[in-house]
């Protein structure tokens, strides 16, 4: 999960450069480059060190992606956050 903030970071500083912020995050584009690129190395010794716990790290991402998409509906009938619709 850490590795896909890492990720949004940099999407949606190339993607929608001038929306307000609510925070700031320090070095960019350097200092989360090089936590993204620990995070995917961790990741991988994980995987190559231990199959029995990347297999439950993995079952566990899918059960949260299915939950994500079973309350797919409850999220869409929220309300809109005035700070990602501008108002």
């Amino acid at each position: 999960m850490y590795i896909m903030s890492m990720l949004s970071l940099f999407k949606l500083r190339r993607s929608e450069p001038h929306l307000e912020r609510s925070f700031r995050a320090p070095g960019f584009p350097v200092v989360p480059g090089i936590a993204l690129a620990l995070a995917v190395l961790c990741l991988a010794a994980m995987v190559w060190f231990n199959l029995q716990i990347a297999g439950i790290f993995l079952a566990f991402m899918a059960a949260g992606f299915v939950y994500f998409q079973l309350t797919a509906a409850h999220r869409a009938s929220a309300p809109a956050d005035a700070m990602l619709t501008g108002a």
